[in-house]
């Protein structure tokens, strides 16, 4: 019962109403001439049926002989669809051909690359590699060299354990699977001595291997020798790993200087604007203007199509060149300290880290045109840094 309306529409139906004279004449009439009927509801004196539009004729018949006005209520289906638009015969006719013609030139090929799998692994350089192998939008999904990128991609991709392509449809899932990392064994047949990075206090020491040689609250240089790595045994001298952390005290000091002229850059208003179309692989540009001279800063804007969480590769890349001039200007010596300060605390973090410290005095002045500030600090850190025996500091 569900498929029947849509057996009917491809060979087409129609909706009469019939009145007066002799129903039960025109229903015989029908029985005997095996036309079909459905929905046929009473109307008063009349009734109101649907049958095939092929029975039309047949049916127009047989009403007049039953002494029956007929009237046509609706036509449905395909053959009236077609005499609707029979006109445009030629064009829906091309534009069929065009469809399947586009579907199967496109249909193998890849819209659309995915990566799963990755973390740590930047998506980028996994795409850069993969795309090397002929994985890339506009491929053939039957030409991907699959097995040498199970190969070679390893070799590319250290940080990966397993790199394959799974074809889904038009899409390339790019899996891939990181390698854990190993953990630190410590390798104890390489002999050495643990010696103090720089001059301090020592605070504390822990030592997993090697001989003490310094106690706490000794003042150390710099090439020390912290831990030892010789062993006097009843074999005589014995050749160690030495291996520890060493805290202490330590002086450092960080200078960071600001010029108080610099050169800024303003743009005048002009703006040149350069949209391509993107199709797969191909990229059209869509304007015609020449190279550009210098002093333009680029940006861009990309206007994809979306589907499923996936970006097709079919939009307009939006590419604006703004133009600038630029002037020289000088700082006043408060915007020199606040822009000093700022680079001072990146110092801090990237020369400190997760140690602790402690601003003992600061400096500041203007020399040769720019602002020098100077800062001494306290820190607590370890100084144990590992060296061949024998080997001093390079």
């Amino acid at each position: 019962m569900l498929l029947a309306p849509v057996f009917r529409w491809f060979p087409g139906w129609v909706r009469v109403e019939l009145e007066g004279g002799y129903p039960e004449r025109l229903l015989n009439a029908m029985a005997t001439g095996n036309v079909s009927m459905w929905h046929v509801r009473r109307r008063g004196e009349g009734m109101r049926f649907s049958c095939y539009a092929r029975d039309y004729r047949r049916l127009r018949s047989m009403a007049r002989h039953a002494c029956m006005r007929m009237r046509l209520l609706g036509k449905h289906g395909l053959p009236f669809l077609l005499h609707r638009y029979r006109r445009r015969r030629v064009g829906l006719a091309v534009g069929l051909a065009v469809y399947v013609a586009v579907l199967a030139l496109l249909s193998p090929r890849i819209w659309a690359i995915q990566v799963v799998g990755n973390t740590d692994t930047p998506t980028a350089s996994i795409l850069e590699v993969a795309a090397q192998m002929g994985v890339q939008c506009g491929a053939r999904m039957n030409r991907l060299e699959i097995k040498r990128l199970e190969i070679e991609g390893l070799s590319q991709l250290p940080s990966l354990a397993w790199i394959t392509v799974n074809p889904s449809g038009s899409v390339a899932r790019v899996e891939v699977t990181e390698r854990r990392p190993t953990p630190h064994v410590l390798d104890l047949s390489e002999p050495s001595d643990v010696v103090a990075l720089r001059d301090g206090v020592i605070l504390s020491m822990w030592v997993r291997s090697g001989n003490r040689v310094v106690m706490n609250g000794e003042a150390v240089r710099a090439g020390d020798l912290l831990i030892s790595g010789r062993q006097e045994t009843d074999m005589g001298v014995q050749l160690y790993r030495s291996y520890g952390e060493v805290w202490a005290q330590t002086r450092r000091q960080i200078t960071v200087s600001v010029p108080m002229s610099y050169t800024l850059t303003r743009s005048d208003g002009k703006v040149v604007f350069r949209p391509t179309l993107t199709f797969l692989c191909w990229n059209i540009p869509l304007y015609s203007d020449g190279a550009l001279g210098e002093g333009y800063i680029h940006t861009q804007k990309q206007h994809f199509l979306q589907a499923g969480g996936l970006t097709l590769p079919l939009g307009l890349t939006h590419d604006y060149y703004l133009h600038t001039t630029a002037t020289k200007t000088a700082r006043t010596r408060r915007e020199a300290e606040r822009l000093a300060e700022q680079q001072l605390a990146q110092q801090e973090q990237a020369l400190f880290g997760a140690g602790r410290f402690e601003e003992l005095s600061r400096q500041a002045s203007i020399q040769e045109g720019a602002y020098v500030l100077s800062v001494s600090y306290r820190c607590e850190e370890n100084i144990a840094v590992e060296v061949p025996i024998g080997k001093t500091l390079p």
